[in-house]
């Protein structure tokens, strides 16, 4: 008599990995296009198949099993082989593929570098179609796993065993106020920042090293402003007499305006290092690697990359 664990198909273990990322039987319905009660029975097989409850409900979630936790990694790398084959199987034509490829980006990189991205994308591979997604640095890995993002465009390295980066550029960091600023000059010292009032932009998108650096050197007062993109930073340096760190690009594009000012950071602050970021491939996906490689040229047009060394 066959073994139990040899029928068995391949949407259980599907099942079994959408419940188990999402914690949720409805949510992981709507993800595989099923209905609830399909998800109910195919959780009811694994239990069998696993001899193991795998998951328990406690306080409205679904908590995984010791026996789940330890199932997942190998269950996400055999699916992922399988994806892999079954996607690369198929010829890539960048002039056919109707192919959606999905990035994300902070609001400042949509805003500097996406124009260039999207013309190259759009000459190359005229009927693909592109989603673009704020990123959020924590969760930006675990997107590119489960196959919700192709690529990430971002300052924070991530795990190397998971992630490909290419190294786009170095950006480093200015200050910025209101030109009417009535204590802060154009070079302005450690001490004269001290006690002003600062802006401080969400550390989702990547910049974290700005605010440690701050704090290393004693300006760790909890910010005036906290705003969760760059997009209103202008607006709010022109309105109150706050100054707040940004990256050169949208220091050079506030500048152009006669009603605020850029100044020279006033200690040693690490450039942002920008890098593309893609999921480590088991098989080779000529559709990523295309979409690498247009995004690496389409940025050779940027006029910042790479214009200062690279830090150690």
């Amino acid at each position: 008599m066959s073994e139990p664990w040899t029928h068995y198909d391949i949407n259980l273990l599907r099942t079994f990995l959408t419940v188990y990322e999402t914690r949720s039987v409805t949510v992981a319905a709507e993800r595989l296009f099923v209905s609830q009660p399909s998800v109910s029975y195919n959780l009811s097989k694994l239990r069998k198949l696993f001899s193991d409850p795998l998951f328990l409900r406690r306080q409205g979630t679904l908590e995984s099993t010791a026996r789940a936790d330890a199932l997942y990694p190998e269950i996400s790398h055999g699916i992922r082989v399988l994806n892999s084959v079954v996607r690369n199987a198929r010829q890539f034509e960048p002039k056919e593929t109707t192919r959606t490829f999905k990035l994300m980006m902070t609001d400042l990189g949509l805003m500097a570098l996406f124009s260039y991205i999207v013309r190259a994308m759009q000459e190359r591979a005229p009927e693909a179609r592109i989603q673009v997604s704020l990123i959020d640095v924590a969760k930006a890995e675990e997107l590119l796993r489960r196959g919700e993002a192709d690529a990430a465009i971002a300052i924070p390295e991530f795990s190397p065993d998971l992630v490909v980066r290419d190294h786009l550029m170095d950006m480093p960091y200015v200050g910025v106020c209101s030109s009417h600023h009535p204590r802060l000059t154009d070079s302005p010292s450690v001490e004269d920042l001290i006690g002003e009032q600062r802006i401080h932009v969400s550390n989702t998108l990547g910049h974290q090293k700005v605010e440690e650096t701050l704090v290393s050197i004693g300006l760790d007062a909890l910010p005036t402003i906290a705003l969760p993109t760059y997009s209103v930073v202008d607006e709010t340096l022109m309105a109150t007499e706050c100054f707040c760190i940004v990256p050169l690009f949208l220091g050079d594009m506030f500048a152009k305006r006669s009603s605020i000012k850029k100044f020279r950071v006033p200690f040693h602050l690490e450039p942002g290092h920008v890098g593309l970021h893609t999921l480590r491939q088991l098989a080779p996906s000529p559709a990523i690697n295309w979409l690498r490689e247009v995004i690496i040229e389409s940025l050779e047009a940027y006029p910042y990359p790479k214009y200062v060394p690279a830090q150690a």
